[in-house]
């Protein structure tokens, strides 16, 4: 049983591929023999699927291993057989198979249904991994959500970090720089990346032209976006007067006086709809989109299969 050493300096993949690399060397994965699946290995070892992916792609670098489609990843033959020794071999293990399945009773017509279900698998694409963003406001974790999903095409769904725990069989999690610590210890089997965030820079520069004594209204979708929103703005344009925020989950009894009192009124794409109405009597408005960093969307990319 392979075995990883939390308090060792070395890494965890790097701890795997050894491990591997030893047990191909001493014959416990023979040559043409399939290694573990990296969802089931990454069970048995409570790590992320990602780092046994990253371990068995560095064996496929050293010529160890070769990945096959359907298959997995397999020790590789340095001789490998010539095509009559292949179909020779090819007939005994098949043959074995058939002696098996005809002896449950099964009839022509079953056989030729089971073994072209079984092609049909090798042909499936490779087993699917959970992608969950996670943000202090949910928001901006939704936002950054959809934009990762037109980057993959990849299915990615938003959470926030309350929200980790309901999301343990998470294969990679993203999350702020500054939340990687505390999310790898709620959920160290995942890999957790940290990513990085953008305002948009049009509302930041309309805000960062208002004076001292103007107001700001701010709106979003739901309340926990308001505090975090106004910290960041306020970081990002150095604006120090008054903020007016509300969100529409409260209702639309405040929309009207906010846009009456602000010189600039700011909302989010998920609020557009219900502060629509009242923009006509807006002094100024824009709005306020939220994206992951250019930078982080290409970082990432090399991550996800």
């Amino acid at each position: 049983m392979i075995e990883i050493n939390r308090q060792s300096g070395q890494s965890v993949r790097d701890q795997l591929t050894s491990a591997i690399r030893f047990r191909i060397a001493g014959g416990h994965y023979r040559l043409g023999e399939t290694l573990p699946a990296t969802r089931k290995l990454a069970s048995q070892l409570g790590i992320s699927f990602h780092t046994v992916r990253k371990a068995y792609q560095q064996l496929e670098l050293e010529g160890l291993v070769e990945a096959r489609k359907g298959s997995g990843y397999v020790v590789r033959n340095a001789s490998p057989l010539d095509k009559g020794a292949r179909m020779e071999r090819g007939a005994t293990i098949l043959g074995s198979a058939l002696e098996e399945v005809v002896g449950l009773g099964l009839d022509e017509d079953e056989i030729a249904y089971l073994i072209e279900e079984q092609m049909a698998l090798l042909d499936a694409d490779e087993e699917s991994i959970k992608v969950v963003v996670a943000t202090s406001f949910r928001e901006l974790s939704s936002a950054c959500a959809r934009h990762f999903e037109m980057a993959y095409q990849r299915v990615c769904e938003a959470a926030t970090l309350n929200e980790v725990s309901n999301h343990a069989d998470a294969d990679l999690l993203l999350v702020p720089f500054s939340n990687v610590k505390q999310v790898l210890s709620m959920n160290p089997r995942a890999d957790v990346v940290g990513i990085a965030a953008d305002l948009d820079e049009e509302a930041l520069a309309a805000i960062s032209r208002l004076l001292d004594h103007e107001t700001l209204g701010l709106v979003t979708r739901y309340s926990d976006a308001v505090a975090p929103l106004m910290a960041d703005i306020r970081a990002k344009t150095r604006f120090s007067g008054q903020v007016i925020a509300v969100s529409t989950e409260e209702g639309d009894s405040y929309m009207a006086s906010l846009v009456r009192q602000s010189e600039l009124t700011v909302y989010t794409e998920e609020s557009y709809r219900r502060v629509k109405p009242f923009l006509e009597r807006a002094r100024r408005h824009v709005m306020l989109t939220m994206a992951p960093a250019t930078s982080t969307i290409e970082r990432v990319r090399s991550l996800i299969p």
